[in-house]
Formats: structure tokens, sequence, C-alpha cells
């Protein structure tokens, strides 16, 4: 019997693939996701900064709020470890905006001890859906400094005031096998970013109590994953030196995004446990935001979390964005912002690595080759090209650069790739 020879895809076919992909998707899935898009369209962003005229140990409480004081009804909290940016994302109404230094440490207000203050006095900020504000600085100076007449206390978990604004998991224990890291659930933070925030829950997930004598290693998954991605490596994890923490977010928002709601969750664990040291180990999609985190961390390093990093571990991440999410803006129905920072030469992926990072945070790449498609015009993991992979400034910005001859998500599943990895926790941790 002959076997039929299967002609080989001439490159200007292959160019056209992606798009026949794009039209096998359900159309339920664009429609979905552009349901979703609209809805985040109703969401207002309000942004600043807060300054001290005195320096402080204190961490620092802000709090959106809506009517007056003598009614207010506190909507969302924000922790800083210092002076610095911070950033709300309110449904469209009329807010106002306090803060205080919690003296204390406990994340409660207490009016007899915590210095306060509030934007303009109080006056409301009226936002509108799809509008950002911006430059709504808090400052703290003796000569402004006012009771604020109302409690603020920041709650356990990550919970809001608010039912349009979703509760977030910070520090919440659970297992590797819990529903919401389903491959279900996973999806629809791609599809239905929304839903994702509401139905399953974003966040810094524990797997044990918080442990001071073992070091944090947060895991960042990637592009339509979820943290059970990570279950053949912690499973050889040294767990007497080591607690998993498990990031999970939806993968379709922006990508800068992302990262400052794993920054922001970053120093509101630290400002509750204070951990000496800490580990970032991403896949695929998630180096690019959890570098992104590393760079919002540096960038307010004084006694934070930015001091704490002591070792990065990336595997397969597309440093040079990807090729099909260029096409994907250009041929699909509804366009998730994640793949508008995924296109080649994108202003998120120009801006990742222009620092390099300090000698203290040493990185690790880990590339994948194996398991290639044939759709792909480039040398390819079956997901992401090896172009990509291994960037030039991504490779001169890496301590060491590793190979393995996986596919991109087999890599997590290689004993070799688990054997490194534990030797870098291992030496780090010495």
């Amino acid at each position: 019997m002959k076997l039929a020879m299967i002609p080989r895809t001439s490159g200007r076919r292959r160019r056209r693939l992606p798009l026949l992909l794009l039209t096998l998707l359900p159309c339920c899935m664009f429609r979905e996701l552009h349901q979703n898009l609209e809805e985040l369209g109703t969401y207002g962003l309000l942004r600043g900064r807060v300054s001290v005229a005195e320096p402080s140990e204190a961490h620092i409480v802000i709090a959106v709020y809506s009517g007056p004081p003598g009614a207010a009804h506190v909507v969302d909290t924000f922790v800083l470890l210092q002076p610095g940016s911070y950033f709300f994302i309110v449904p469209a109404g009329t807010y106002r905006l306090a803060a205080f230094e919690d003296r204390d440490g406990n994340l409660v207000y207490d009016p007899a001890h915590d210095p306060a203050t509030q934007f303009q006095n109080g006056a409301p900020i009226i936002v509108a859906g799809g509008q950002a504000l911006e430059a709504l600085d808090l400052a703290f100076r003796p000569d402004t400094l006012q009771p604020l007449g109302f409690a603020v206390s920041v709650p356990p978990g990550g919970q809001r005031g608010m039912r349009q604004i979703p509760d977030l998991n910070v520090g919440v224990v659970t297992t590797l096998d819990d529903a919401r890291f389903s491959d279900d659930n996973a999806r629809m933070g791609l599809w239905a970013p929304v839903e994702f925030l509401f139905d399953v829950g974003a966040g810094i997930y524990f797997l044990e109590p918080y442990d001071a004598h073992k070091t944090p290693v947060l895991f960042v998954h990637g592009a339509d994953g979820s943290p059970a991605n990570w279950t053949p490596v912690i499973e050889h994890l040294d767990r007497t030196r080591f607690q998993p923490w498990l990031a999970y977010y939806p993968t379709a928002l922006p990508l800068e995004l992302d990262a400052s709601g794993l920054d922001r969750w970053m120093q509101r664990l630290y400002a509750t446990y204070r951990f000496p040291r800490l580990i970032v180990v991403a896949h695929s999609m998630g180096g690019l935001v959890s570098r992104a985190f590393i760079n919002h961390a540096l960038q307010h390093s004084d006694s934070g979390v930015g001091d704490r990093l002591c070792l990065f571990v990336t595997l397969s991440t597309p440093w040079g964005g990807d090729a099909r999410a260029a096409l994907g803006i250009e041929q699909a129905p509804a366009v998730a912002p994640s793949w508008l920072d995924m296109a080649p030469g994108s202003p998120f992926l120009q801006s990742l690595l222009a620092q390099p990072l300090p000698e203290s945070l040493p990185h690790y790449l880990l590339f994948s080759y194996g398991g290639g498609s044939r759709l792909r015009d480039e040398a390819n993991d079956g997901v992401v090209t090896l172009a990509s992979e291994l960037d030039r400034r991504a490779q001169f910005d890496a301590v060491k650069v590793y190979g393995f001859n996986d596919g991109h998500m087999g890599i997590l599943q290689d004993p070799q790739v688990t054997l490194l990895l534990n030797s870098l926790l291992a030496a780090s941790a010495d």
C-alpha cells in the first residue's frame, strides 16, 4: 500500500492558515469576548499617587468610598508599602477618596493614632464608563490632616464593598485540584474575563497557611492557563523549604493591568506577612506578566517587595511576542486586549526589557524547542517560535539559558526541568 504524500504548504498559504483556524473557532466564543469587553467598558479607572511630608515606616491604606463621610460606604481599598501610586477600577458612578497611615499595622483605621487625609477635602469624583481619571493625588501634610469621620478596614482575602466589583483571593488556602483551576475556568479567563473575575476569582492562592520558615515561590501561569498547570512541578518541590503561591488572573486583559494587579496583591501579602525572600517562576505569557510585575516592584523597592526578590525563572516565554496575535488583531471578530500586548513590536514588549535586572535578581531563561507545529513558518515548540523565546534582549538579561526538547506545555512535565528548577531554588536559598 502506498502512502499518500502530503503536499508542503507554501509560505503564502501558511500565512492564511491562522485566519482559517479563527473561522473554525465557535462564534459564541468571540461573541462572549465582545460582550465581556463591552461590560469592561462600563468601568472607569481612578489613579493617583500618595505623598507624605515626613518619611514613615507605616504602610498606607487608600480607600475609595461613596456617599458623604457621615454615610460613607467603602467600596474598595488599596495597600501601599510606602508612598507611591495606586489605582482603582470601579463601575461608573460618583466616589470620594481618602487615605490613612496605618501606624500599628493592623490595616484598620484608628482616628486616635493614624494620620488621615482626603482628596480635595472629600470632593466628589464623577467617573464615566471607559474613563481614566489620572492625577488623583493624596498628600499627607501637617496642615491638611483631618479625621475621616468613618471606619475603614482592609477585609481579609481581598473582599470588596460593592457587588459590581469582584472579590479577590489573596492568601486563600486551597488545593491544586480546586474546581476553580479547571480547564473550562482557565479558558474563561481568555474568552470571558469579566465572568472569570466574578465567578472564578483572581488573586494569589496558597496551598498551605503562611510559614515564616519557608521561602514563597510565586508560580505564574500563561495564556489560557491556571495554577493546575504547575502540578507536576509542585509535586516535586521541596515543601520543607518552599511554599507555593499560585497567581491566577484573566489572560484576556492588558498584560500591564495583570502585572499591576499582581503587584497590588503582593504588596498586600507583604504588608501582612513581611516575608524576607520571594522567588518568581513563570511559564509562557506569564513570564511577560511577571517581568512587568518585577519592574513595578523594583520601582518602589525601599523596604518592599522589590528588595525581597531573589530569583526569577521563566519557561517558554514569548519575549519577542507572537505574530499570531497580530493576525488576530487584524482578522478576529473580537480582540482580547492581551493580544495587543503580545503583537511583535508592541509598546508593552518594547518597554518590558528596557531596564536590566539588578545583579541581586538573577534570571534563568528556560526554552523549549520540541513538538514543533508545521503551521508555523519558523522553528517552534508547538506554540511559540524559538526566535521569540530567544529574543536577544531577553538572552542578554539572563544569567544563563537552558534549552529542552519539549513542547510548549511539555516543559512543565519534564523531570529534567524539575531537577534544574529545584537546584536553582536550593542555590538561591543557601
